[in-house]
């Protein structure tokens, strides 16, 4: 695990450089274990709506490609100073940058803006409310993945926790009652699942959808 102060920090996006070859094998390990995978179609089922809070179309496209062409017209791409909480129609998943990525601006911006998501959530009905999200737009390019060592960072004594961690895949999901340590501790069947992402960076995303939250309670 890496502490704040070991974070790289940037200003910008980091549109350059190869991604790290083991992010291939993580998202393969992800997509081969049914508490860390969610289909397109689930995906449709359960989103009323996306909303993906980006700085910019670049930036979306980079980490929501698959997204963008699988769902079309149920996407919104807005800036953190387009969102507007109570604006934001009930069962929307929201995408937000995540709050330890390493773009300095941005980090301090998605903070102020979950905060006013969350106080929004509060004061609607329970079946009115959001579902709130991160994206990590710089985090492949330091962040430690799970088998060297858990979690990426440490901030202000708050984790990036690999388990509130899942990838979207094309294929249809395993069988909800594979054993999901298998599964993620096997290397061929982790490269089997690893297909070529339409994204030029991992599309890992952060924060248990409900979906993932109520098979993990069943299992």
């Amino acid at each position: 695990m890496r502490h704040d102060e070991e974070r790289p920090r940037t200003s910008g996006f980091l549109a350059d450089g190869a991604v790290p070859g083991h992010w291939t094998q993580v998202i393969g390990s992800m997509r081969s274990n049914p508490f860390t995978y969610l289909s397109p179609d689930e995906v449709r089922t359960e989103a009323a709506r996306l909303l993906f809070v980006a700085p910019s179309p670049e930036v979306a496209r980079a980490c929501f490609a698959e997204m963008l062409d699988a769902f079309g017209d149920s996407i919104e791409i807005a800036t953190v100073e387009e969102v507007v909480p109570d604006r934001v129609p009930a069962g929307t998943w929201v995408f937000l940058p995540h709050r330890q990525d390493g773009w300095a601006d941005l980090e301090e911006a998605s903070a102020k803006l979950r905060a006013a998501l969350v106080k929004e959530n509060s004061s609607r009905e329970p079946g009115d409310t959001l579902v709130l999200m991160e994206y990590g737009i710089n985090l492949w390019m330091w962040a430690e993945p799970p088998s060297s060592g858990g979690d990426p960072v440490c901030h202000a004594g708050e984790l990036i926790s690999w388990e509130s961690a899942w990838a979207l895949g094309t294929s249809e999901p395993p069988h909800h009652g594979v054993d999901s340590a298998v599964s993620a501790s096997d290397p061929s069947a982790a490269m089997l699942t690893a297909e070529p992402a339409a994204s030029p960076r991992p599309p890992i995303y952060f924060g248990l959808p409900p979906i993932l939250r109520q098979r993990r309670w069943e299992s």
